[in-house]
């Protein structure tokens, strides 16, 4: 029940789409009612959505909940590589007929990297379909495509392909009958603080390695800010973190 309603919702709690239909809303209320409270609210529903469009909070706000994760240590001896899904694009590797990723692709690159560097580890790939709509491929068939194009040894990965969000992946591996003493948890910085937090609520003891990292280094200069400067990217990077929060208060409620 929890995900159903997590994705039919999905549209209305995404926080550019709630802003601007909040304006839209007001902008009707106002114009029939001419109410002063429905001009207050469109007001700072406007105001919201031109400080969401100029400025880049999100990426500013992505650095809060990746700055835990930066400084990664140097693993040895570790047993399981633990990947989640999240980097596959499966419609169109199924249109195109080829390995399409998006740009989390370091979860599954780095992963190769680890392997590689620890001839014992196995990954252990956890995926599979957060649609309402399943498509034709899922995020297993598109990580098996990676891992034989690259070379890999298949028979090193060990693929969960029926898990739909972040708590169904981990619950799947705490249930797996294998050694979890010595485990690395490989997903993107701003997602590993509700990773990590959900690992420990259902008693797994995981060692983060965060790859993906999306929010600024406080380090960008006026002209590098306007050379790159994109409504579309603020909008974005503003959406996920606050996807990102309201995961981590759902998790905490319902775990």
């Amino acid at each position: 029940m929890y995900f159903l309603i997590s994705k039919i919702l999905s549209p209305l709690v995404n926080f550019s789409n709630f802003i601007f239909l909040g304006v839209i809303v007001f902008i009707i209320l106002y114009r029939f009612f001419k109410k002063e409270i429905f001009k207050n609210f469109l007001v700072i529903f406007s105001l919201i959505f031109f400080i969401s469009c100029i400025f880049p909070l999100g990426k500013h706000a992505l650095r809060y909940l990746e700055k835990d994760y930066v400084n990664k240590e140097q693993f040895i001896d570790y047993d399981n590589i633990i990947v989640l899904a999240g980097a596959e694009q499966t419609s169109t590797t199924n249109y195109t007929k080829t390995l399409n990723l998006n740009e989390s692709s370091e979860r599954l690159i780095l992963s190769v990297d680890l392997a590689l560097k620890n001839k014992d580890s196995k990954i252990i790939f956890l995926g599979g379909s957060g649609n309402l709509s399943k498509n034709k491929l899922n995020e297993v068939d598109v990580a098996k495509i990676f891992y034989k194009n690259v070379g890999f040894d298949l028979n090193r990965i060990k693929f969960i392909g029926d898990t739909r969000n972040t708590i169904e992946n981990l619950k799947k591996f705490k249930n797996l009958n294998i050694n979890k003493d010595n485990d690395l948890l490989i997903t993107s910085a701003f997602h590993m603080n509700r990773a990590m937090m959900i690992s420990k609520k259902i008693g797994l003891n995981l060692t983060p390695y965060a790859v993906d990292f999306r929010g600024s280094d406080g380090n960008e200069n006026l002209i590098n800010r306007y050379q790159s400067f994109d409504i579309s990217h603020n909008l974005y990077y503003l959406n996920l973190f606050m996807r990102e929060i309201l995961g981590i208060f759902v998790a905490k409620i319902i775990l």
